[in-house]
């Protein structure tokens, strides 16, 4: 009998940053490796990552990583993963693609060969288990799902998917593969469920057709389409009808653009070079299409910048109609709604598409019941959402058949025991997990200290103190130099600037009378975190506001301040 676990190290009652792992007896298999963008608040972070100390301290257990389409949510991290841990990475050959372009553009090097590109229904051996790659439907094309079998029964990772019968393409799922895979004893379900709310089918409300073909047809204004760069399915529909009205597309987004050059679209599409202008040629143009994308809030801030008429090429004008062809997505809908009034400012034609009109094409009610009924598992895991989705998942799960004491809701860092017959089992042991920030090139150097003095400084402003003493006499030689931004607007005959003058003078010839007449020494540090203490305690008093404060004082010889004299002799 194996010793099966299921652990997550991100996922679980939040949206993105999906991490999971199967343990089987001495084997590691981990299944899609994500990011999350951050809220706002967190000022300064560009990603969210789970904290992969627990892989890394088993490294040499890991049998692959396995990934199911090159998503930020799902692959986002991947690049964070292999700077420390060198280990196969299975994928399709659009996602092995997109994420040596990341690789690249994140400096790593030497991890080409780490990615092992595999294909829908292949099987790979390790010892005793296997992994089988089976495809969804998502909106990514040739998503995979991955079956592994155990001695004990399969465990089945389904990640991003919905049950779209009709679908023939690179976007479709092969329902007799499915069947096929059930029937070898599925131990556990593991099941997408971040939009396990939403009733009925996702299948048709994934599909934009019906909204830009009438724009599509209006040749006398441009058209741009606002993208995640998550959207292929959408990117699909757009370059179809494109075609089919003989209307040229101009690309906004490198990675966007690596993805319309790949083979999958090339074949499926038969683009040629006709087809795609460059962003000068639409800007000359009357009737193109600009199709513009970015991840999370990069979309957003293109946007932003073309509307302000600060981007170098492109500008919207009165010519122009803006399809925001995507719904927020989770963290980032207050600043959905912010570029919506942004876009409104310009002169150009604006429709927004929300998710009453387009759902992200991912798991909904009924999609989880019918994938759970194929597969017959006797045992149910929702993964990928918030608790209250788990709480619908778990209700679609009772309709299919699985047993109440057979699904099991848990989260991320805790072990999940799964046994022959098919009982799931808390254990008490537990996985160290965290949120690791990612700003810039740093990865997990930013700390609660920092991201607290940041909201510090955007909600209450920085003060900067400045002065010069004599090294010998202690004496103040200088004026007192006091900056403030954010705080409140100074001038020097202000109350509160002499106030600041006369007190930090104060706490300086009281530490110049003591060192004289009681010899205790002249601290420097311990002066500056008294003047910082006096001032934030005044400028509270005063404004009500708690600024940073920064205090700089050096100690110089005056004598050695002094005009040189001039040498007349121009021998010397």
């Amino acid at each position: 009998m194996a010793d099966i676990k299921f652990m997550a190290l991100g996922g679980q009652d939040e949206r993105g940053k999906n991490a999971f792992i199967v343990s089987v007896d001495n084997d590691l298999f981990v299944f899609d490796a994500g990011i999350k963008f951050p809220e706002r608040s967190i000022l300064g972070i560009d990603v969210i990552i789970p904290s992969f100390e627990y892989l890394i301290a088993n490294a040499k257990r890991i049998k692959g990583i396995f990934l199911s389409n090159p998503s930020s949510n799902n692959a986002g991290a991947i690049s964070y993963i292999l700077r420390g841990i060198d280990v196969p990475v299975y994928c399709n050959e659009l996602t092995s693609t997109l994420l040596k372009y990341r690789n690249l553009k994140y400096r790593i090097k030497n991890r080409e060969n780490n990615f092992k590109i595999v294909n829908d229904k292949d099987i790979i051996e390790f010892g005793k288990n296997s992994v089988e790659i089976f495809r969804t439907t998502s909106s990514f094309p040739e998503t995979f799902g991955f079956a592994l079998h155990t001695e004990d029964g399969t465990i089945v990772y389904a990640g991003d998917y919905i049950i779209d019968g009709n679908e023939q393409s690179w976007f479709s799922t092969d329902m007799n593969h499915l069947s096929t895979i059930a029937e070898k004893n599925v131990l556990a379900l593991l099941s997408d469920s971040e939009y396990a709310s939403r009733i009925g089918y996702t299948v048709p409300n994934h599909r934009i057709d019906k909204y830009i073909s009438a724009p599509m047809k209006d040749f006398k204004r441009r058209l741009v389409l606002g993208l995640f760069e998550e959207d292929v399915f959408k990117l699909f529909e757009i370059i179809k009808q494109a075609k089919e009205q003989g209307r040229k597309m101009a690309i906004y987004g490198k990675t966007i653009s690596k993805i319309v050059e790949s083979k999958i679209i090339q074949d499926s599409l038969k683009i040629s070079k006709q087809d795609i202008i460059s962003l000068e040629e639409y800007m000359k143009s009357t009737d193109g299409i600009l199709v513009l994308t970015g991840a999370g809030d990069l979309l957003y801030s293109r946007l932003a910048k073309i509307a302000a008429g600060n981007d170098e090429v492109v500008e919207f004008s009165e010519q122009d109609t803006i399809i925001l062809a995507t719904p927020p997505a989770a963290g980032v809908e207050k600043r959905h709604a912010e570029i919506l009034d942004e876009l409104a400012r310009t002169n150009a034609n604006l429709i927004a598409l929300s998710d009453k009109n387009i759902w992200a094409m991912r798991a909904s009610y009924e999609d989880i019941k019918l994938m759970t009924r194929i597969m017959k598992p006797k045992s149910f895991i929702p993964i990928k959402g918030l608790y209250k989705e788990f709480l619908s998942a778990e209700r679609a799960a009772l309709e299919a058949g699985v047993k109440k004491e057979n699904i099991q809701l848990i989260n991320n860092g805790q072990v999940l025991k799964i046994a022959k017959d098919g009982k799931l089992t808390i254990a008490s042991e537990m996985i160290k997990t965290s949120d690791v920030y990612v700003d810039g090139i740093g990865v997990g150097d930013i700390g609660a200290v920092v991201l607290n003095e940041r909201k510090q400084l955007a909600t209450d402003g920085v003060v900067s103190i400045g002065a010069n003493i004599d090294e010998k006499t202690k004496e103040l030689a200088s004026l007192i130099d006091i900056q403030m931004r954010g705080v409140i607007y100074i001038q020097e005959d202000n109350p509160i600037f002499k106030l600041m003058q006369k007190q930090i003078i104060n706490i300086l010839e009281k530490h110049k009378t003591e060192l004289k007449t009681n010899n205790i020494a002249f601290d420097l540090n311990n002066i500056k975190k008294e003047i910082v203490s006096k001032i934030r305690s005044s400028i509270k008093q005063e404004t009500g506001k708690q600024p940073i404060v920064l205090v700089v004082i050096n100690e110089i010889n005056i004598n050695s301040f002094y005009e040189p004299r001039r040498n007349n002799n121009k021998n010397n």
